[in-house]
């Protein structure tokens, strides 16, 4: 069927991480706490693009699921030390708890994913462990020069992006086709672009949210670059804003009034311009796999079309 949707079955699969959890860990406490943060896990996105990347490629082995939990713990660790580090995200179950147990957690949950992929018996498994550490290493790279928030064009941006964001669903994507025994450049690439367009869509959304630290930590994205440049007069006020280092209030008599200022900025068209520029660059390299149409289409469902719905929804 032409962009048939294969979806992972998001119980089983919280199920798999659990397991993992429990056989590879003696202390009770420890291993509760952890499982209690998997079944507050509200999606399973990137177990999910493992599972697809799977299937498309003709995979027939019975460790997929083995496969995506390590993937879902992986990147489950991941979201932990981005909270610990921007201090935010402040309802997450791992913030709402002493810092050094938490700490720890997330430490004992990222070695619970590489135990995980070496207990699979696929003879891939000594390549996807190689690109767990890969894409682990450059996601790191790119948390450190994100911490350093020292960018200052729109090329370090992207780049930035490519390597936190695009990191994880290229591990998510390769290492599900790897398991399928296939190798093929071009899934690494387009999953870069996917990265920078959720990255963008990401920048989006935490404009709009006063309660992230982006703003007031004058965080150096893609959106604050645009303002700080002072395009219009909306642009040179939302720049004294962030200047001034004072809440919002001081400035705008709501946040209804700080959205509006936002939008006459031209910022939103433009972040909408780098996500589509993302999403046909990775559009054109998924045409380019030499799959069946039907396939292509598979992953164009689930990669593609799914972005561009929630940009026309916007």
């Amino acid at each position: 069927m032409i962009g048939e949707k294969l979806l992972i079955n998001s119980d089983l699969l919280k199920c798999e991480m659990t397991n993992g959890i429990a056989m590879n860990l003696a202390n009770k406490e420890l291993s509760d706490i952890i499982t209690a943060f998997v079944n507050e896990r509200k999606g399973v996105y990137f177990g999910q693009l493992t599972y697809i990347h799977y299937k498309v490629f003709g995979g027939q082995e019975s460790e997929i699921l083995s496969l995506a939990a390590a993937v879902e713990l992986l990147v489950l660790s991941f979201d932990m030390f981005d909270d610990f580090e921007d201090l935010d995200n402040l309802e997450e179950p791992w913030m709402k708890i002493d810092r050094s147990i938490a700490l720890n957690a997330a430490t004992t949950i990222f070695t619970i994913s590489q135990k995980m992929v070496h207990q699979l018996s696929s003879a891939a498994k000594i390549h996807i462990h190689e690109k767990f550490l890969h894409y682990s290493l450059q996601a790191m790279q790119g948390q450190h020069d994100d911490l350093q928030n020292q960018t200052s064009t729109e090329k370090e941006c992207l780049n930035l992006m490519k390597l936190k964001s695009g990191s994880l669903i290229a591990l998510a994507s390769v290492c599900g086709m790897l398991l399928a025994n296939k190798a093929h450049p071009e899934v690494e690439q387009y999953s870069l672009q996917v990265g920078i367009a959720a990255q963008t869509e990401n920048d989006y959304r935490d404009l709009f949210n006063l309660d992230k630290n982006d703003l007031s930590a004058k965080k150096k994205t893609l959106a604050f670059l645009y303002l700080q440049k002072g395009f219009n007069e909306h642009c040179i006020e939302i720049a004294h804003y962030f200047d001034s280092g004072h809440h919002f209030n001081h400035y705008f008599k709501s946040k209804k009034e700080f959205k509006e200022k936002l939008v006459q900025t031209g910022v939103i068209h433009y972040l909408n311009v780098i996500k589509q520029i993302a999403i046909k660059k990775a559009a054109r390299l998924i045409e380019e796999l030499p799959l069946e149409k039907y396939q292509i289409e598979t992953l164009k469902s689930h990669l593609i079309i799914n972005e561009k719905t929630k940009n026309e929804e916007r």
